[in-house]
């Protein structure tokens, strides 16, 4: 069984998943980081202010939520570079402790209204991909580690 077209394409794709989550993680992390007000009272968008909802506001803790996010960014980027199957794989891994109790924390406490569709959206999405990458990842290791037959 090939995955999504061979090894080389199962690496593409791990690639890029591995820097679409950089970006996922890195967008908010720097506008979080430098600017925690703003990222308060304007995520996802300004008119939506989602975070306003779980108030109250607190510069430390958004400052350092941008830092720590960040920390995940930097690993991601690294981990698209070098494609080494144990750091992915502890990557991937470590985002899914952040994306699981995420989706479950607000799907407990959801806040019903025009954004509530795309809310669960932008918290399952993730998951989704992270664990399709997973299988990506062990399905590329697995294919590398097997010694090549003849033809």
């Amino acid at each position: 069984m090939t995955e999504f077209g061979g090894p080389r394409n199962g690496r593409i794709w791990l690639r890029a998943g591995l820097l679409t989550f950089a970006v996922i993680q890195g967008v908010p992390a720097v506008w979080a980081a430098c600017w925690p007000n703003s990222f308060y009272t304007g995520f996802p968008t300004t008119g939506r202010a989602w975070l306003t909802l779980f108030p109250p506001y607190n510069d430390h803790l958004v400052r350092d939520f941008g830092l720590m996010a960040l920390q995940l960014t930097a690993m991601f980027v690294y981990s698209a570079i070098t494609l080494e199957f144990r750091l992915v794989r502890a990557i991937l891994l470590a985002a899914l402790l952040f994306y699981v109790p995420h989706l479950v924390y607000h799907q407990s406490h959801v806040v019903l209204g025009t954004d509530t569709l795309v809310q669960l959206a932008s918290q399952v999405v993730p998951v989704v991909l992270l664990v399709a990458l997973l299988v990506v990842n062990h399905r590329s290791a697995r294919r590398t580690r097997r010694p090549s037959r003849p033809r």
